[in-house]
């Protein structure tokens, strides 16, 4: 008597999978676009955690696939699945991202993890069990906030569910999350809109301020520390827009290897743990950060740069000079017993050893899948010397100018 057939085989378990990677690979790089868009703080500050979560929801799934003898995961998902992650792109303002990105995509995601333990041969596939086990935390967290945070800006956002039922659409018509509930016709499309990745200037909620470059001095470490201290962490509450840049660099090279756009989806997330450092640093002496003036000027000017200058400038140049003054700090903090605000720049120290890692790693395979003729050395002189030019920000002018005389004794501009 046969046995009922009550399970998925190896190779539909496969194809499920292939599309969750895909899923959480396009709600990545739609994020990552749009974390310069979204002028709500809260936002930019949760989508920069879900860009690395997803990649490394991704990340998990594609390790599984590979074991399944699946090397080439994104062969063979269906032409309505692909048309769909290329329309989450074309989301007009933060309701319309959230609904489709979250409550649609990552929703469905969610009831497919929770349910994946009992549609496969557990027993048998244990490996796969447990990468569900290990993504299904994080995207129940990420359903949870944006439920929480969209009732409170949906009213801000007037049409925004056309869009989202538009892209429901798509995924139900395509047979949902696994592709194998009943299919429906595919929705009619909307109007055609704009297209507005990547955004050429970050937005802020229209009340913050604005950083304004003639009134920035750096106050003196040792003979002003308080002052000092305060500076130096509303600067770091700016590395918002490093993250910004990274998300935009991130849309813009999806010519690059998977292994690439994971590493930057983590470096754009240790921007945004920079930025949130800054802030509690000067949300414990005393200031709100609604009160902190934007360094905006620092994104503006970067995009209007190609991608890999903005990378090679950003890993090559900015970071790496960026290492002294940053050692700096700490001994000084540690010498007048700032315990806290030494632990947060070691932290910082820390990761962008790791940047400048990656920055020597991607920068020639940049050059070389964008056609650029130049070396890494050309681009990074070439790039600081245009630093020099446009920066808004006097501490990176400095940072440059001591870089070259500490190496040469002497600065050629």
């Amino acid at each position: 008597m046969p046995v009922e057939k009550s399970h998925i085989n190896i190779e539909q378990n496969t194809e499920y999978l292939k599309r969750y990677a895909f899923l959480e690979r396009a709600c990545m790089r739609t994020l990552s676009g749009w974390l310069p868009g979204v002028p709500e703080w809260e936002a930019k500050n949760e989508f920069g955690l879900h860009i690395w979560e997803s990649g490394d929801s991704a990340d998990l799934l594609y390790s599984r696939l590979r074991e399944l003898r699946c090397y080439q995961p994104e062969r063979g998902i269906s032409p309505r699945l692909k048309k769909l992650v290329q329309e989450l792109d074309y989301a007009q303002n933060s309701a319309e991202v959230i609904a489709t990105v979250y409550l649609v995509i990552k929703k469905g995601l969610l009831e497919a993890y929770r349910n994946h333990p009992e549609v496969t041969w557990s027993d048998f596939d244990r490996p796969t069990v447990k990468i569900t086990e290990k993504v299904l935390p994080a995207v129940e967290r990420q359903v949870a906030w944006a439920e929480k945070f969209f009732a409170g800006i949906e009213k801000d956002y007037p049409g925004w569910e056309a869009w989202r039922d538009y892209l429901a659409g798509l995924l139900t018509a395509d047979g949902g999350v696994t592709g194998t509930a009943t299919p429906v016709a595919e929705p009619v499309a909307p109007a055609p809109r704009p297209l507005l990745l990547p955004w050429k200037e970050c937005q802020r909620v229209k009340s913050w301020p604005i950083f304004d470059p003639s009134v920035d001095f750096e106050p003196d470490r040792k003979q002003n520390p308080e002052a000092h201290r305060l500076w130096r962490f509303k600067h770091y509450v700016n590395e918002m827009t490093a993250a910004e840049t990274l998300g935009s660099i991130l849309w813009m090279t999806p010519e690059m290897t998977w292994e690439y756009q994971y590493n930057v989806s983590r470096h754009l997330w240790d921007e945004i743990r920079h930025s949130q450092l800054g802030q509690i640093r000067v949300q414990q002496l005393g200031l709100k950060v609604e009160n902190i003036p934007q360094v905006v000027q620092i994104y503006n000017v970067m995009m209007t740069l190609p991608a890999v200058d903005q990378y090679a400038l950003l890993t090559t140049v900015i970071e790496p000079n960026g290492m002294p003054e940053k050692s700096a700090n700490r001994e000084h903090w540690e010498e007048i017993e700032d315990d806290i605000s030494a632990a947060a720049v070691s932290y910082d120290w820390s990761d962008e050893n790791f940047h400048i890692r990656w920055g020597k790693k991607w920068t020639p395979v940049l050059l070389q899948t964008y056609g650029y003729k130049e070396t890494p050395e050309e681009i990074a002189a070439r790039t600081e010397a245009w630093l020099m030019e446009h920066t808004p920000v006097r501490m990176q002018a400095k940072m440059v100018v001591d870089a070259h005389e500490k190496n040469t004794g002497r600065f050629d501009n």
